[in-house]
């Protein structure tokens, strides 16, 4: 078996190059929460998922049909109530205060054209709450099964608490 000169630098050569070309084109990975933090993974997108939901229900709950103008004034305060806690466990992660999630299409998210939606028929606002409130509830429970830091994990607790107290409101 007969081998050109060089041939095992080459081939030394284009392994290094597959290797770099496979990390090059991987998904960036989010950036590591500090190993000094007590914060996890789960807890910081809980965190940053967690703000745009509650702030993007906000301008539906403007537009509530009168049978649903009481339970869109508990919501409005009890949402806000919650931005406030979910705002400062942000900034003690040291996460941004941008939108990550800025143009995401999920469940119970209002999106700019679910907003427009339900400004043009109030009436569809219920089905809205109903899955705002549901998903919301079930990332409350996700975190509270895995995330780490223990006020994110109360807050969390009292979330789901108050979305089932809320959907029982709604008839949910």
């Amino acid at each position: 078996m007969s081998s050109k000169p060089g041939a095992p630098r080459r081939r030394a050569l284009l392994g290094v190059t597959a290797v770099l070309l496979t990390a090059c084109s991987a998904a960036p990975a989010e950036p590591p929460v500090p190993s000094s933090s007590p914060f996890n993974s789960t807890d910081t997108a809980w965190v940053q998922l967690m703000i745009p939901m509650n702030e993007q229900l906000l301008p539906a709950l403007d537009v509530a049909p009168p049978e649903l103008r009481e339970l869109a004034a508990e919501l409005r305060a009890s949402h806000s109530d919650e931005l406030v806690r979910l705002r400062r466990l942000r900034d003690r992660a040291g996460l941004p205060d941008t939108n990550v999630h800025a143009g995401h299409q999920m469940p119970g998210l209002l999106s700019a054209a679910d907003l427009l939606a339900v400004r043009t028929e109030p009436a569809s606002l219920g089905e809205k709450l109903r899955e705002h409130l549901g998903q919301t509830a079930k990332l409350a429970r996700s975190e509270q099964e895995n995330g780490a830091d223990a006020e994110t994990k109360a807050l969390a607790t009292a979330i789901e608490e108050a979305r089932g107290r809320q959907l029982d409101r709604l008839g949910g």
